[in-house]
């Protein structure tokens, strides 16, 4: 009697063992396209930096003089001086013949309301949904290795004209300033948007003591970038007219260090304080942060771009005094990259 052939078609354990591998192959192969779309996007967000900093160098090349990071009667920032130098000569045209600028901040006037692609990092998701009436910027000028003050004269960035970094309120200095370096000062660096009912590391926290005691502020980090519980967020958001609110990440057109600064105290990627409940507080520290793993990017003086590590050595975070004026800095690697004459002898990392 004649035998009856068997079926070629796989069994059940068969196919779900293969079902397995597959299932195994594109759970390995995820993370390495993950990585390769972030080191894409971190090669983006470097060319930005890079056009950013060469664009400083061309503004130098014109006027002898870095932009100043404020202007003192209308609080624009160096953004709007920057303009004809990473290809907004329109937009600025448009600014410059306007008679009235509209400031203090008016969302309503239109050359404030353009975002504008080359602030943008395309690690930060946020900068995608823009809301009405509201711009996002994620890169920011270095004032240096200090917390700034509104009132005191020692240091800094509202009052004085000579900040250990480039970039201060009413200053424009030149290269021959830089005494520790091109390519050992930081121009500028990068800040995620805030993301608005977030606690994450986008937002600023109210913490009395860190004009002498940083590590005041760092005590606040939690996991994940997030505050540790019960931290007080600052708290002071004015409402617009759609309901959103105004945090660190908006406002590429305004000067001041809560919206277009930051300084080399805390390491990238740890939080922000301040001592007041207003835009212009007595002592604040604005960090560098960004969803690149491990740390941010920095556009030096020189227009070269460099990584810097979350783990960079930032010295004494509470060394009970304040960072004077001149001298080298108390806050490490990090805060010597800051200073633009501190006589450091660090090397980039």
């Amino acid at each position: 009697m004649p035998t009856r052939a068997r079926g070629s078609g796989f069994t059940l354990v068969e196919l779900l063992v293969v079902i397995a591998i597959i299932g195994i192959l594109i759970a390995l192969l995820l993370p390495a396209v993950q990585a390769a779309r972030e080191a894409a996007r971190r090669s983006q967000c470097i060319n930005a930096l890079k056009q950013l900093g060469l664009g400083v160098q061309n503004y130098h090349d014109v006027h002898k003089l870095f932009p100043s990071r404020e202007n003192a009667t209308q609080s624009v920032s160096g953004f709007v001086s920057l303009l004809p130098y990473i290809e907004q000569q329109a937009l600025y045209n448009t600014i410059a013949s306007s008679v009235n600028w509209s400031w203090p901040y008016n969302p309503s006037y239109t050359p404030w309301q353009v975002t504008i692609s080359a602030l943008l990092c395309p690690s930060d998701p946020a900068g995608s949904a823009k809301p009405v009436n509201i711009t996002f910027n994620n890169y920011r000028f270095c004032v240096g290795d200090g917390m700034v003050s509104g009132t005191a004269p020692t240091y800094d960035d509202q009052g004085s004209a000579n900040p250990r970094g480039i970039f201060g309120r009413i200053s424009q200095i030149g290269m021959f300033s830089i005494l520790d370096g091109t390519s050992n000062t930081i121009a500028l660096s990068e800040r995620l948007i805030c993301q608005y009912n977030s606690t994450t590391k986008q937002h600023v926290a109210a913490v009395s003591g860190i004009d002498t005691n940083p590590s005041a502020c760092a005590a606040i980090a939690g996991p994940n970038g997030k505050f540790v519980t019960g931290t007080t967020e600052v708290t002071y958001y004015s409402a617009t007219m759609d309901g959103t609110y105004w945090n660190p990440g908006t406002r590429w057109c305004d000067g001041r260090i809560f919206y277009t600064g930051f300084v080399t105290v805390l390491p990238p990627n740890g939080p922000s304080c301040q001592t007041s409940s207003t835009v212009d507080s007595t002592w604040m520290i604005m960090t560098p942060t960004s969803n690149h793993p491990g740390g941010v990017n920095v556009a030096m003086a020189d227009a070269s771009v460099r990584f810097i590590s979350e783990t960079i050595d930032c010295g004494n975070l509470s060394p009970n005094a304040q960072q004077p004026l001149g001298g080298q800095s108390l806050y490490g690697v990090w805060g010597a990259l800051g200073s633009k004459a501190g006589n450091e002898s660090r090397a980039v990392p």
